[in-house]
Order: structure tokens, then C-alpha cells, then sequence
């Protein structure tokens, strides 16, 4: 085994070592390379509560010495930020580690693949990773040498991490506890069932349900929501990517299979900004879908809330007093109560519009009726139309379903079915409370890519299943007494309302969907 120690640069430092290859029964399977040459870099990660200094461990796996070599000398010139990284000389990131408090000193990524993760591969990699820490604390010495005891040190390591599994694992089960006793998964369902394999025009409602979390203190939050799957729609990446991430150019285009890969393994730095983690979607799970004809009479309507509003003289000298004095304090509140007063005392329709006011309300009754008892007159209520808020968009979609052969008869079925499960209440254990039902993506899709000309949707609740099992007003069976022909329909409302800032500028751009 061979170790290039890497000196640090700006706060950067490496070594690499090259492993064999270990498969489960000592074999190698075909097409498995023989050595790989694996990288442990740390960076210093910020300090601890104690002002001491914490390190981020990355192990890195490369085919060949030559790549190990060139990793080097990036690093010692540019260091782990370099733009030469971006066409993957870095290498693949397989396992990280922290010595913050909460985070694991070693778990894998989901780009290690199956040998490594075995014990043998395991072994080996904690090993090789634990002597190039030592060989960097001994190289760099003081802190380094000090506070990188959970990778140098296994059973220091180990201790941390089997903690925080323990502490993940009583996370889960509180969480299962509290989590709704309903079906955990269903099939992905098409009717027709020629339209799985045809560029028919098609709505896709897939079955959603949230991620199970259990990341204790000072993990990262992963979003999960990007796979790279080996489908033109499965490599756009998401309109939503932060402005100043590498991607954000390439938002919402499909992207070449290396690059898809490239920003799936960094999904963890992006999406663990901002608001992006209290965003319905986020962290949701995909447990079955449907896949139906385009239904006709589609629409949609955004609406926002506007009414009427009023505010009498009075009310609003009482308004700015109670403003002013929540706002600047007591003092300044009482300086615009003087002020009101002072204008009450010369002014004899404002003496009568409070005098009406105070004593109507005093005795439970509508000031204008007073007022308008003793002279005809009523507050001028200063009535104006004001915006009330947002609304959340329906939608309802009607299905006629008629079944051509058996295999089609047991689908339609199961489609029934998974909507009406699905939407269905879900107890808890004990039944002290009740969990809500799942949620639903709703997806236009123009053979296999989405729709650009038909509305786009957020997560919607499925909040009305109607089923017409005679649609024709005529009791009709086949031979195995599966109707002839049903009438589904289906009521959705969105989760969240429809923003100004959901909307992008796409107005000459054909090539990506225009919004919702």
C-alpha cells in the first residue's frame, strides 16, 4: 500500500492510497476493476462551541495512479474548489465524515458501489482512510494532529457513530409511532394499457407520501428529489436551483447522463439553503402512480382574494394611537393621542362622529345607528376593495373508463382503488390521532416529455373520489360481472397558492415549459 501525503492549501490536505478490490467469496465478478486508489482529503469545517477546530473528511475513489497524481497537483495549486474538477478529475466521492457533533465520522454516499460497502471493502476503506488522517496530522501536526482522533482513531469513531444510529434509530421509531397505518406502497397503474409504452398524450398522478426523517443534529437535510434515471425526463434537472450554483444555468434543461450524475452527488449542497427545505414537495416519496388519458374540458383559474374593507375617522385616530405606541413605544403613542385630542376638542363633527362611536360601542350597539337616530348622518366608512389573501387552486378531472379485456378490467380496478385508499384518512397506533392522506403530483406529459402548453401543477390533496359504476344508466357486466364501462371522477385542490415568483420568464424560450 503506497501514501502520497498532500500538504495543505488554503486550509485543504490529502493523501492517497491505492486498495484491491475485495468481492462477497473472494472472487471478482466480471467487468469489476481489480485496484482502485482511494483519496482522503480534509478541510477545515468552521469551530466548535469551545472555539476548537472541526474537519470535514471526504474519501474519493479514482480508477488509475495518473488520476490520483492529477488530483494532487490540482490541489496543491488551486485547491478543492478548482473549475478542473468540474469534468471529473475530482474523482468519486463515496464516503464522508465530520467532527462536528451529530454527524458521522464515516458513512457512504450513494455513489459507492456494491464491493465497498461490504465488510471487506468497508474494513479496508476505514483502514486506508484512518493512516492517511494520521500521515496528515503527523505531516501538519498541532490541531490537525489533535482533532481528527474520530478518523485516525476506529474505536473513537465507531463510538460516535454507533451513537448517532442509536439516536436515529429512537427518532424512527417515535416517528412510526406517529405515523399513519395505511398502505406503503402501490403499483404504477395505466389504463389504457397500451399508453405505458406510447407517446400518447398523457396525465400522470403519482402517489406521494413523506420521507421518513431521521437525521439527528447537524446531519445534512437531503432533498432527494432529482434522480438520475437513464430517461430523457428523469435527467431535467429542477427549475429551482439556487442562483450561483453551478447548475443554475442549466435549470430545467435535460442534461447529459455524466452531468445528471454530477448534480445528483451534490443535491446536499444546494438544497440545504434557504426556504427551499419548507417547500411542500420537499422530502416526498413517490409510493405508486396512475397514468390516464388527457381528460377533456382541462382548465385551471388563479384567483386571489379581494373584498370590502372599511375604516370610520374614529377607528382609525384609535388605529394609529394603538400603532404608534406598539411601534416607537408609549411616548410616541401618546403624542399622537394628545394630537387626536387636541383635534376632537376644536373640532365639533369629530366631538359627535367619537361621542356616536364610544357610546355605541359601549352599549352594544351599531355607532351608525346612533348617529344616524340623532342628525341622519353615519360614519363616512372610507370603503375601499383590499386584497385578503391568495386562494388555492381545484381542480376536478372526469374519467371514462371501459375496460377492453380482463387484464384491463383488474386495472381499472386497482385504479379505483388506490384513489380511494390513498385519499383515505389513516389512523395511528393507539388511535389517539389521526394522520392525513397522501398527497398527489399531477404531471402533463406530451409523449415522454411534460407538456408545455397545459397547466403545470403544485402537490395537490385528492379531496373527492366519485365513482359512476353505470355511467350509462344501465346495469352492464362482462362475463367475470366486471362493468362494462365507469365514470371516474376526481377533485383536487392545491397545497399552497400559485405565487408571482413561481412564474419564469420563458415567454420566448419553446424549448421549456412555460409555467404554471
Amino acid at each position: 500500500m503506497s501514501s502520497i501525503p498532500l500538504t495543505f492549501n488554503n486550509g485543504q490536505t490529502a493523501t492517497t492510497s491505492e486498495i484491491a478490490v475485495v468481492t462477497e467469496g473472494g472472487r471478482k465478478k466480471p467487468g469489476e476493476r481489480n485496484k482502485s486508489y482511494l483519496v482522503t482529503t480534509l478541510v477545515k469545517d468552521g469551530v466548535d462551541k469551545n472555539n476548537r477546530p472541526l474537519y470535514k473528511r471526504e474519501i474519493r475513489s479514482f480508477d488509475s495512479a495518473n488520476e490520483a497524481k492529477n488530483f494532487k497537483e490540482v490541489v496543491d495549486r488551486d485547491g478543492l474548489n478548482s473549475e478542473a474538477f468540474v469534468s471529473g478529475g475530482a474523482g468519486i466521492t463515496i464516503a464522508t465524515g465530520s467532527t462536528k457533533d451529530g454527524v458521522k465520522s464515516f458513512e457512504y454516499t450513494n455513489n459507492a458501489e456494491n464491493w465497498q460497502k461490504t465488510k471487506s471493502g468497508e474494513k479496508q476503506i476505514k483502514n486506508a482512510s484512518s493512516k492517511q488522517v494520521e500521515n496528515i496530522g503527523r505531516d501538519e501536526g498541532g490541531e490537525v494532529r489533535n482533532h481528527t482522533t474520530e478518523f485516525s482513531k476506529k474505536k473513537v469513531g465507531d463510538a460516535k457513530d454507533d451513537s448517532i444510529d442509536a439516536a436515529e434509530n429512537e427518532i424512527e421509531k417515535k416517528k412510526k409511532e406517529r405515523s399513519g397505518i395505511g398502505r406503503k406502497k402501490y403499483d404504477n397503474l395505466f389504463y389504457p394499457s397500451f399508453i405505458k409504452k406510447s407517446n400518447q398524450d398523457k396525465l400522470r398522478i403519482s402517489i406521494l407520501k413523506p420521507k421518513l426523517q431521521v437525521s439527528s443534529q447537524g446531519t445534512s437535510n437531503r432533498r432527494d428529489r432529482f434522480q438520475a434515471f437513464k430517461t430523457n425526463e428523469g435527467r431535467r434537472l429542477p427549475y429551482d436551483i439556487p442562483k450561483g450554483e453551478m447548475f443554475y444555468s442549466r435549470r430545467g434543461q435535460i442534461v447529459g447522463y455524466g452531468e445528471a450524475e454530477a448534480f445528483e452527488s451534490a443535491q446536499d449542497r444546494i438544497y440545504a439553503r434557504g426556504d427551499n427545505q419548507t417547500k411542500p414537495e420537499f422530502d416526498k416519496e413517490i409510493i405508486g402512480s396512475v397514468t390516464l388519458p388527457i381528460p377533456n374540458g382541462v382548465s385551471d383559474q388563479n384567483a386571489v382574494n379581494f373584498g370590502a374593507g372599511t375604516l370610520n375617522p374614529a377607528q382609525k385616530d384609535i388605529s394609529n394611537i394603538a400603532f404608534k405606541t406598539i411601534l416607537e413605544g408609549v411616548s410616541e403613542g401618546g403624542k399622537v393621542a394628545r394630537r387626536a385630542f387636541d383635534k376632537a376638542v376644536k373640532n365639533k363633527n369629530l366631538q359627535r362622529a367619537i361621542a356616536g362611536y364610544v357610546g355605541g360601542t359601549a352599549v352594544g350597539v351599531d355607532p351608525n345607528e346612533i348617529l344616524s337616530r340623532l342628525d341622519g348622518t353615519i360614519f363616512n366608512n372610507n370603503l375601499a376593495l383590499l386584497f385578503k389573501g391568495p386562494t388555492l387552486r381545484p381542480f376536478t378531472f372526469q374519467f371514462t373508463l371501459s375496460p377492453r379485456d380482463r387484464k384491463e378490467a383488474v386495472s381499472v380496478q386497482k385504479i379505483i382503488r388506490a384513489f380511494k385508499q390513498s385519499s383515505a384518512t389513516q389512523k395511528t397506533t393507539g388511535d389517539i390521532f389521526l394522520a392525513a392522506p397522501n398527497t398527489y403530483g399531477l404531471q402533463f406529459f406530451k409523449g415522454p416529455t411534460p407538456h408545455s402548453f397545459l397547466p403545470q401543477f403544485k402537490e395537490c390533496a385528492l379531496l373527492n373520489v366519485g365513482v359512476n359504476y353505470m355511467p350509462d344508466n344501465s346495469y352492464m357486466t362482462y362475463e367475470d360481472s366486471s362493468m362494462v364501462s365507469y365514470s371516474l371522477t376526481l377533485s383536487f385542490q392545491e397545497l399552497e397558492p400559485i405565487f408571482n415568483s413561481d412564474f419564469e420568464d420563458l415567454d420566448n424560450n419553446t424549448d421549456r415549459t412555460i409555467g404554471f
